[in-house]
């Protein structure tokens, strides 16, 4: 599906092939960039930007803005073809896709009580998934150990 002047050159294609092997996982560009590099191909930073908003122009990847102003933003394989919201943890940037019932009953509340209809395809809710959260939450027990222990 080559439109006039839009081919595919082998550094877009590598592009495409990360964005295929890390299906589950959102990238920066510079990760992308990044790993590229590091793997021994020779792609420039401009091509990689260049090549992921093509990519996003034709539906292929899925762009998250940041959280933050000054944020890079996420891209991610779009291997979605239905509609559900997504979780991404703001320490590690897992996203995962949420597809169950309490959802969908969100969506109908949202919709029928405050008269929004939710792009789902670009809803992301941010927090810390199950093993950052731990991790967290080992940092804040030590945290006020140490307090406890200064105080005594």
């Amino acid at each position: 599906m080559l439109e006039r002047g839009r081919y595919k050159t082998k550094q877009q294609r590598a592009v495409l092939a990360f964005f295929e092997a890390g299906k589950e996982r959102c990238f920066t560009v510079e990760e992308v960039h990044a790993h590229l590099s590091g793997s021994g191909r020779e792609v420039g930073l401009t091509t990689v930007y260049r090549a992921i908003t093509r990519l996003c122009e034709e539906g292929v990847l899925r762009r998250y803005t940041p959280a933050e102003i000054g944020d890079a933003a996420y891209y991610q394989y779009n291997s979605c073809k239905d509609n559900h919201l997504h979780i991404r943890c703001s320490s590690c940037g897992d996203l995962a896709h949420m597809d169950c019932e309490e959802v969908e009953g969100f969506c109908r509340h949202i919709a029928s009580h405050h008269g929004f209809q939710l792009d789902e395809g670009q809803t992301v809710l941010v927090g810390l998934c199950r093993r950052c959260a731990g991790a967290h939450n080992v940092q804040a027990q030590k945290k006020q150990e140490q307090r406890e222990e200064y105080k005594e």
